[in-house]
């Protein structure tokens, strides 16, 4: 049923690319979602840190889909992983002027966007744990963009 592929085993390419953190909001809500994208013929690349060994997105998935989905949690602001992988897809974004698809799954869009709240305080918590400096502050205008 999950299109999740391993490095070896990728086509050449998707039309979607799922990215998100939780086993539980992968039964909840993504493989509903990846359900619906697969009946209308949509190929997709799940992408979780508990699916995928590498720590970035490979350059040839993201590049070869038409459009990421980001499905933003509570808990999503906590993984670092996380993190890195949203500054690629807003990169991907600018570079190759492809759609990103923000999903706010139980979470207000206020709190992502203006980083507010918990996941305001968890995303500064964790970006201070992998980046200092001008890096830091780079890091946290990048991810309000979304």
């Amino acid at each position: 049923m999950d299109n999740v592929s391993s490095s070896n085993k990728l086509p050449q390419k998707y039309d979607v690319l799922i990215n998100f953190t939780g086993e539980d909001i992968h039964r909840k809500f993504v493989s509903h979602l990846n359900s619906v994208l697969s009946t209308v013929g949509l190929t997709t690349f799940l992408h979780h840190h508990n699916a995928v060994k590498s720590t970035h997105i490979q350059e040839p998935i993201l590049s070869h889909c038409r459009v990421a989905i980001v499905v933003f949690t509570q808990t999503y602001s906590q993984s670092a992983w996380c993190l890195n992988q949203l500054l690629q897809i807003i990169k991907w974004h600018e570079t190759y002027c492809r759609h990103v698809l923000p999903v706010y799954y139980e979470i207000q869009p206020s709190d992502v966007r203006l980083q507010k709240g918990d996941f305001g305080k968890a995303l500064k918590e964790t970006a201070q744990q992998i980046f200092s400096g001008q890096e830091l502050e780079h890091g946290m205008s990048r991810w309000s963009l979304l």
